[in-house]
This record gives structure tokens, C-alpha cells and sequence, in this order.
């Protein structure tokens, strides 16, 4: 039996986003109601949000300018990373579960806390 599917309740979100915005936003909100249907939702607590806080300072530690003054203004977008990924890392740290991603945030997010991550799409 393979690998039990699941996601974290950001990803619901952005799902949903895309498909509200979608040509066929009808059809697909139906289609992701089936797919969320059949899947476990992981969601955002206290824990989440502590590790998101220490994932994204560690983040911002490892690649944005070093000196304080340049520091000022720098958002974790200019870095290159979104902040739902960050939380999206955050819920598989908690619940220790494997990304499934083609998404090279993830990759360069193992730079500062390593966290299982697999690429089907390769």
C-alpha cells in the first residue's frame, strides 16, 4: 500500500485561490472538493506558528543582507520565498511528513532546516 495523501490547510487555500480565479471556476472548485474529500487536511496551531517564526528567521538569517541597515525593508518575497511555503514547511516539520514539491523554495529552504522533500516531477 503506498504513502497515505494528505495537506496542510495553506494549500487548501491556494487551491481554492487558483481555482476562484480559473476560466472554469465552477468545475473546478468541484474538483477540488472531491480531491479534499479523500485526503487528510493538516492544520495551523500554536506549533505551526512557532516553527514558521523559527523557519522564517532562519531564512532571513541565512540569505538576506547581513548588516542590520540593509536588513530594514527586506521582506521574505525579496529573498524568494513565499510565505505560504514557509508555512506549508512549517506543517511538515510539526506532523514530520514529506513535501511532495517541484517547487526549488523547498530546496533552498533545506539550506537552514532539513525536512524530507520529494520531486515526482523529475
Amino acid at each position: 500500500m503506498g504513502a497515505k495523501v494528505a495537506t496542510s490547510v495553506i494549500v487548501r487555500g491556494e487551491l481554492m485561490y487558483m481555482a476562484e480565479k480559473s476560466q472554469r471556476r465552477i468545475d473546478n472548485l468541484n474538483k477540488i472538493q472531491e480531491f479534499l474529500e479523500i485526503i487528510d487536511l493538516y492544520p495551523i496551531d500554536e506549533k505551526t506558528a512557532d516553527l514558521y517564526g523559527q523557519l522564517k528567521a532562519s531564512i532571513f538569517a541565512q540569505f538576506a543582507p547581513k548588516e542590520k541597515a540593509k536588513q530594514r525593508g527586506v521582506k521574505i518575497s525579496d529573498l524568494g520565498f513565499s510565505d505560504n511555503d514557509i508555512w506549508i514547511a512549517a506543517t511538515a516539520l510539526q506532523y514530520d511528513l514529506t513535501i511532495v514539491s517541484a517547487d526549488s523554495d523547498f530546496d533552498r529552504m533545506q539550506l537552514v532546516r532539513a525536512f524530507p522533500l520529494e520531486n515526482w516531477c523529475n
